[in-house]
């Protein structure tokens, strides 16, 4: 992928401010939603749908599309944002983020809004079916690539080490898997987490 140009880079930095800005007033009218791990992935899902990804937000179902998976599925306020900010629906919709009846809830479901590839909410379960998308389309001989964004915390998962294991195996080239990490899971630290883990585990 060729270098991104001074004005490239400042209008993605712009489009990350925008998706802030949408998050922090998506998540405070609702009084809903997680809002370190929707502002954490921000500058990333700006990079993807701005500049790297293939879509059509007139048309969410094209099957040339690259495919984006939110394993982090409490990030879903980043997501709507960045979606409306893409095309995919009005940015007016975000006003009804958490309400009963939107279509905006607090994790993603993928038969009630466009450009949401698969429902996400149980953490560590998103990576395994983006693994699953990116074997189907090898297999099938489709050359779109998909992209998966997780959490550090969500990477204590031992169904995300296994999906790893298995993307090497078979060496799953048409898959990104990204890390957010903000060092931040649930309250506490992930560092204070993983000191925890020995005694745990015992």
């Amino acid at each position: 992928m060729p270098e991104l140009s001074e004005n490239e880079v400042h209008h993605l930095e712009e489009v990350a401010k925008r998706i802030r800005c949408h998050v922090v007033r998506t998540i405070s009218q609702a009084r809903a939603g997680h809002p370190g791990g929707s502002l954490s992935e921000a500058d990333i899902l700006a990079a993807l749908y701005f500049h790297v990804m293939r879509v059509d937000p007139q048309h969410p179902d094209w099957q040339k599309r690259d495919r984006f998976v939110l394993s982090k599925g409490h990030g879903a306020a980043g997501l709507y944002a960045t979606l409306a900010e893409r095309g995919y629906f009005s940015l007016e919709l975000l006003k009804t983020f958490g309400r009963i009846n939107s279509t905006l809830q607090v994790h993603p479901d993928m038969h009630m809004v466009p450009g949401i590839e698969i429902s996400t909410g149980a953490l560590g379960q998103g990576i395994s079916v983006a693994l699953g998308i990116a074997m189907a389309a090898r297999m099938d001989g489709d050359d779109f690539h998909v992209y998966c964004l997780i959490g550090d915390g969500e990477s204590q998962e031992g169904q995300v080490w296994e999906a790893e294991e298995v993307a090497a195996h078979y060496r799953v080239d048409n898959l990104t898997v990204i890390l957010d990490y903000n060092g931040v899971q649930l309250m506490e630290p992930v560092s204070e987490v993983l000191e925890m883990a020995p005694s745990i585990c015992v």
